[in-house]
């Protein structure tokens, strides 16, 4: 059994507040729950431990996914007349804070690369990255499950067959 928190409160409950005995004292801000969760469970025995995992799988198969969410639209920042490409870089970034970073780095980085060792104009290694940007938006875009395309069904808008 896990050792009440607020060990002055006699029903285990510090200040009543279930998720403080969960999580700990709670801090200002966000509370990773896995964390917590992975904490708890460090203190268990191995037959709660496996009682844990059983009904965290329970809760698992009992409540509905949560709803994708919508990949959001672009920021539009204007792109100005002189711009390095660090700060093209900065300000695609920004334009689409949606995309997964790690899975531009490839080409962003041979794009920087060939400006600053090779010696490619800004402009040209800029127009490609703005590319890039656009591309990868336009792919998790196609792949947004709340974004049905007609394509994919019989019928468009209002009853009308295609």
């Amino acid at each position: 059994m896990i050792p009440p928190l607020g060990m002055g409160n006699e029903g285990g409950l510090s200040g009543g507040d279930l998720g403080s005995v969960l999580g700990g004292a709670r801090k200002k801000g966000r509370e990773d729950p896995a964390k917590a969760l992975a904490e708890i469970a460090a203190r268990l025995s191995t037959e709660d431990q496996a009682s844990l995992l059983k009904f965290a799988r329970f809760l698992e198969q009992e409540s509905p996914a949560p709803a994708p969410e919508p990949v959001p639209e672009p920021e539009p920042i204007p792109r100005p007349e002189s711009e390095s490409v660090i700060k093209a870089m900065r300000r695609l970034s920004a334009t689409y804070p949606m995309l997964d970073r790690s899975k531009l780095l490839n080409e962003t980085s041979a794009l920087m690369g060939q400006h600053v060792m090779q010696g490619r104009p800004a402009v040209e290694v800029i127009d490609e990255l703005e590319v890039v940007f656009r591309t990868h938006y336009e792919k998790a875009v196609v792949q947004d499950p709340t974004r049905q395309t007609y394509a994919d069904h019989d019928e468009a808008p209002g009853g009308a067959s295609q």
